[in-house]
């Protein structure tokens, strides 16, 4: 009788176990309601996410609807803090790196050419290529984009301080 008690309270506990890593398991997969956006970048919060077909249909006129632009998804966050600074991510997603990589290219030998912002310039940020244009004050003056695996990023950031807009797009990098 003994051994069959022990027995039992053993079977019992890994029946515990097992149950408790399915359930931590489980609840650490669910999606994040900002999808790859965190809740806080620096000193702002997310105010706004949008992701499927509004996003897509947005991000694709940002691209002119040309038909070299191929995504395959697309993600827009805004981000506001409350010393009035603002962010604002357009985020298109390739099939792979190297169309992202080639979609970033497109871009950055366009962007000049519009008349609505300045030749890019480019610098290095946690190991990866970022080029930054000003804009005219309509469409906001500091904008960084950059390819990281098979996405791309375009990022507005409302902030005349350089040290503060590279510590976003430096955090951007590391988070998203």
């Amino acid at each position: 009788m003994r051994k069959n008690k022990s027995e039992l309270y053993l079977a019992l506990f890994i029946i515990a176990v097992l149950a408790g890593t399915v359930l931590l398991y489980t609840q650490m997969q669910e999606k994040n309601a900002y999808g790859m956006f965190p809740e806080k970048l620096g000193d702002m919060s997310l105010s706004l996410y949008k992701e499927g077909d509004v996003a897509m249909t947005e991000v694709k006129r940002l691209h002119g609807n040309s038909p070299n632009v191929k995504v395959e998804s697309a993600y827009i966050a805004d981000y506001r803090g409350s010393m009035g600074s603002k962010a604002k991510f357009w985020v298109s997603e390739s099939k792979n790196s190297e169309e992202a990589a080639s979609l970033l290219e497109l871009m950055n030998s366009s962007v000049g050419k519009t008349g609505m912002f300045s030749e890019s310039t480019n610098s290095t940020i946690e190991g990866i290529k970022v080029y930054f244009v000003s804009g005219l004050p309509e469409l906001g003056l500091y904008h960084y984009f950059y390819a990281k695996d098979k996405r791309v990023f375009w990022i507005q950031i409302d902030n005349p301080d350089e040290a503060y807009r590279k510590n976003i797009v430096r955090e951007s990098i590391k988070l998203i």
